[in-house]
């Protein structure tokens, strides 16, 4: 992983794309788990199991790069799902976020920097919520017995870059997002992480997928 470019996956016709992305680090955690374990999924596997190509990417911790970097991935890739995933200190499990919001930024990025007004646009929505159901997927995990980390759900993404993060991709498309909150190492290792991951994953692209499919049947008056 990280030696696939963009090019290589808008090379491949008609092959959905997953996005996927993890954060660098950031005061306290000099090693971040959300890169850690995004950089350990077996892609190839999941590629195989859901018939799309994966595409990760390690975000810098600053509001402006996120904004940016984003939107041209958005751009670039047209994915079927995004998958944002970031570490929480406090998390004791696998964290389902359901929302962003666009303001109550106050927290410094890595570079000292703020969003204009702590707001990510004037005007925008005050909160966006995911059209995925976070409560379906935790329940598929936590029904699952091969899996070691349990799994919630949560509506305070923590007004940082993880919400930002969120909150910029749900500004797209609300119906193909998603935000993961994952534990420190500490907490659990980097492979239980990285199966949690996998499973959402594949929990939220069947969803996806499922959507879709009835969007298409009622807008071609199937339903």
């Amino acid at each position: 992983m990280g030696d696939t470019t963009v090019e290589s996956i808008l090379d491949v016709e008609n092959e959905p794309v997953i996005y996927v992305t993890g954060f660098g680090p950031f005061p306290p955690h000099a090693v971040n788990s959300s890169e850690v374990a995004v950089r350990h999924l077996d892609v190839q596997q999941l590629e195989k199991e859901l018939g799309a190509k994966i595409y990760v990417d390690i975000i810098r911790v600053e509001y402006d790069y996120v904004r940016k970097f984003v939107n041209q991935r958005w751009a670039m890739l047209k994915p079927k799902l995004v998958v944002h995933v970031g570490v929480s200190g406090q998390a004791e499990t696998l964290v389902l976020e359901q929302l962003a919001h666009n303001s109550g930024y106050n927290k410094q990025d890595t570079c000292g920097c703020l969003p204009n007004k702590g707001t990510y646009c004037s005007g925008g929505e005050e909160v966006i919520q995911s059209e995925i159901r976070m409560d379906l997927v935790s329940k598929a995990l936590n029904n699952n017995t091969v899996l070691k980390l349990p799994c919630v759900k949560s509506t305070d993404p923590g007004r940082f870059l993880c919400d930002f993060i969120y909150y910029t991709s749900l500004r797209q498309d609300k119906s193909r997002v998603a935000f993961i909150h994952v534990p420190t190492l500490n907490k659990f290792p980097k492979e239980d992480i990285a199966d949690a991951i996998s499973m959402a994953i594949k929990e939220m692209y069947n969803q996806v997928l499922e959507n879709d499919a009835k969007a298409t049947c009622k807008a071609e008056g199937k339903l």
